[in-house]
C-alpha cells in the first residue's frame, strides 16, 4: 500500500480489505522511516509498511482517502491539508462543531452572540491602552499596524483597505483553514504563512504560549471573545433576509475610532443584494460626537437619515456637502431622493438595528 502506494504484508492486507471501503477517509500517522521513501504508518491502530513521500516526517499526521482496492495493493490518496500539531492554533472541538453542524446550540456560543452587539465599542480602545508597556506590547503593535487610517480611505482604494483589514483581523480564519484542504502543497504553504499574519493567529498563539505573560485580567481572552463574536455575526440573518454586523476599528490621527456597521438585505444567491438593502452606520466624530446614518437602497434610489444628538449645526453641514454627495452616489448608479435628520438618542429602532434586532410590524410616524 502507498500513500500514493502502501505495500502491506499479507496478514494485514486481508484485514484492511475487510475493514476499509472505497472513498473512506482515514487518519494516518507516520510511526517510523526506514529509508528516504519507506517506513511504517499507523492507521486505526494498525502498523503498516508503506512507501512515503520523501518530505514526510516521523510523527506527522494527515488525512487520506481509500482510492483503490485491488488484489495485492491498496491505494490511499493523501489529502493536501498537512497542518502540524501546534502549527495553526484553533479550538478543536469548536472547529469540529462549526464544520459539521454549523453554530452549535451551547451556552458559550449563545453568550458570544448576545454580548457582541451590545458590547461597548470603547472597550477595544481601553484594552489596547492597557497593553502598552507590558509583555503584550508586541500584540498591540500588530493590531495597530493592520487598522486603516481614516484619512487614507480614498474613493479608489478605501473599500479594498477595509476588506483587507477584516481579512488580517482573521474574520475568515476558520473558513480559510477549511479551504486549505483543497490546496496543493505549494499553495498550502503560502496560505499557512499568510494565515499566520492574521491578528487571530497571533492572539491564539499568545494564549497558547503564555510563558512570561500575565493575562490575569483576561485581556487576551476578552480580545478573542470580541473577535469571535464579530465572526459569528459576520453573515447571519433570518428567514429570507441576510444580515451583517461589524465593529470596524479605524484610526483617526492615531486615535482609535470604532465604527459600527449593520447591513440587512434580501438574499441574492449566496450574496447580499446591494440594490435592496438597509445600511446602518454609527461613528464618533470630532465636531458632532456620535453620528448615525440610516440608509435605504431600493433599485436605483437611495434615501437616508442622518442622526445626531447635536442638531444645531447638522442641517447647515448637510446643505454644504449635499451636491458632492449626490454626485458620488450618482457615479455608483444611485439617485439620492431624500435626506432627513433626526435625534440619535431618540431613534431606538436604529439602535436596535445596530444590535441585530429584527424589525417587526410597521413603523407609523405622524
Amino acid at each position: 500500500m502507498e500513500v500514493g502506494g502502501i505495500l502491506a504484508p499479507g496478514a494485514v492486507q486481508s484485514t484492511l480489505f475487510k475493514q476499509w471501503h472505497l472513498g473512506e477517509r482515514l487518519l494516518v500517522e507516520v510511526v517510523q522511516k526506514t529509508s528516504e521513501r519507506e517506513g511504517t504508518i499507523r492507521v486505526k491502530g494498525l502498523d503498516v509498511s508503506a512507501l512515503l513521500d520523501t518530505s514526510t516526517k516521523v510523527g506527522e499526521k494527515f488525512w487520506v482517502k481509500v482510492g483503490n482496492l485491488s488484489e495485492g495493493s491498496l491505494l490511499l490518496i493523501r489529502e493536501p491539508l498537512m497542518l502540524k500539531q501546534g502549527d495553526i492554533p484553533i479550538v478543536p472541538l469548536q472547529f469540529k462543531q462549526l464544520v459539521e453542524r454549523g453554530l452549535p446550540n451551547n451556552q458559550e456560543i449563545i453568550s458570544l452572540l448576545k454580548s457582541f452587539p451590545i458590547a461597548n465599542t470603547g472597550i477595544l480602545s481601553t484594552l489596547l491602552t492597557s497593553l502598552q508597556g507590558t509583555p503584550l506590547d508586541g500584540l498591540l503593535m500588530k493590531f495597530r499596524n493592520l487598522i486603516p487610517q481614516w484619512e487614507g480611505l480614498s474613493e479608489e482604494t478605501g473599500a479594498e483597505k477595509l476588506v483587507e483589514c477584516l481579512r488580517k483581523l482573521g474574520l475568515n480564519y476558520e473558513q480559510r483553514i477549511l479551504q486549505m484542504m483543497n490546496l496543493d502543497y505549494q499553495s498550502l504553504e503560502t496560505e499557512k504563512n499568510s494565515l499566520k499574519e492574521t491578528f487571530k493567529f497571533v492572539l491564539l498563539d499568545a494564549l497558547r504560549n503564555q510563558d512570561g505573560l500575565d493575562d490575569s485580567d483576561g485581556i487576551l481572552v476578552n480580545l478573542l471573545q470580541k473577535l469571535t463574536g464579530q465572526q459569528l455575526w459576520f453573515k447571519t440573518g433570518a428567514l429570507e433576509n441576510a444580515y451583517l454586523l461589524l465593529h470596524l476599528p479605524l484610526l483617526n490621527h492615531e486615535q482609535l475610532m470604532p465604527v459600527q456597521i449593520a447591513i440587512e438585505s434580501s438574499r441574492k444567491g449566496g450574496k447580499m443584494d446591494e440594490q435592496h438593502c438597509r445600511v446602518g452606520i454609527q461613528l464618533e466624530t470630532e465636531q458632532l460626537g456620535q453620528v448615525g446614518i440610516d440608509a435605504y437602497f431600493y433599485e436605483d434610489s437611495l434615501t437616508f437619515r442622518v442622526l445626531s444628538n447635536d442638531l444645531q449645526f447638522l442641517p447647515r453641514l448637510l446643505e454644504e456637502v449635499l451636491p458632492e454627495t449626490r454626485t458620488q452616489f450618482s457615479k455608483l448608479g444611485f439617485k439620492l431622493t431624500n435626506i432627513e435628520t433626526g435625534e440619535l438618542a431618540q431613534n431606538i429602532e436604529f439602535q436596535n438595528f445596530l444590535r441585530g434586532s429584527r424589525r417587526s410590524g410597521v413603523d407609523i410616524q405622524s
